[in-house]
């Protein structure tokens, strides 16, 4: 640092050359206390350099690294907290259980619950609507309900047909009972029609032919007419019998009702070619 204070000379008073040379001594002063700082930090930052090199180091080689100070003030409290009497601990502000704070809900996440379960509720009333509207609800009397029928034909005679239940009532002589017979071949979904002629079913799209308890005697058809579900009731409307997948036809009895639900059907068993026909 160049040294900025006058000289004496020859022109100067004896008090202003002793001014001038104790502020040359000031200035040289402090220039020796900036030099001596600027060593010092030069010093401490070569330590660190070097304490986080052997640091690094001992990490490197797997060795164990001492703790800094503050490493080691939050260990030594940890462990008076592990050891200390709880009304110790309760004392300290770092050890002192805090309670949790509820977070306030602002406006924009208010909202942001409130249109979600309106739409939730929307969603939740649209899906049991389509429900309501798409489950089946049928009348009695009406195809897909349920038909009671209080007349059976005379055994072997010609079937009743029930259009709006789209079934022939047939009292069969091979079945040995009453059948419901749903009027749609099995072959590919066309009418049949009751023939007196041949006395048999007859379909006239492609010429399948069925006899009258629904077997099936003649193809291109390959299965039985499909029944319906058919339950009979007594004079006091006790259940006494009831067509399932092994038990096709019930009892043919004067007095008896009938109720053939054209909602619940039975397939038709393939066909038996034992009991086939020549046309």
């Amino acid at each position: 640092m160049a040294d900025t204070t006058e000289k004496p000379t020859a022109d100067m008073t004896k008090e202003e050359r002793i001014a001038a040379a104790k502020a040359r001594a000031a200035e040289r002063a402090k220039a020796a206390e900036q030099t001596s700082h600027a060593a010092e930090e030069s010093a401490g930052d070569e330590e660190a350099l070097n304490a986080a090199a052997q640091r690094f180091q001992a990490l490197k080689e797997g060795q164990t690294v001492s703790k800094s100070r503050k490493e080691r003030e939050a260990a030594l409290l940890n462990r008076a907290v592990d050891i200390s009497p709880r009304s110790t601990i309760e004392t300290l502000p770092q050890a002192a259980p805090t309670k949790a704070q509820g977070l306030a809900v602002n406006r924009r996440e208010f909202l942001i619950y409130a249109w979600g379960g309106a739409l939730a509720l929307i969603a939740v009333q649209g899906g049991l609507g389509t429900l309501w509207l798409a489950y089946p609800r049928f009348k009695a009397g009406e195809f897909g309900g349920t038909f009671t029928m209080t007349t059976i034909p005379e055994k072997g005679a010609k079937p009743a047909e029930n259009l709006a239940g789209k079934f022939w009532w047939s009292n069969a002589e091979q079945g040995g009972g009453m059948a419901a017979l749903y009027k749609v071949c099995t072959h590919l979904g066309c009418l049949y029609e009751w023939k007196d002629q041949t006395h048999r079913f007859e379909c006239p799209c492609h010429g399948s032919k069925f006899n009258q308890s629904g077997q099936c005697i003649h193809g291109p058809a390959t299965r039985n007419l499909d029944q319906f579900v058919v339950t009979a009731l007594d004079q006091s409307g006790n259940e006494v019998d009831k067509t399932t997948a092994d038990h096709r036809y019930i009892t043919a009895q004067d007095g008896y009702t009938y109720k053939v639900d054209t909602g619940r059907k039975i397939q038709g068993e393939p066909a038996n070619p034992a009991i086939a026909v020549e046309v």
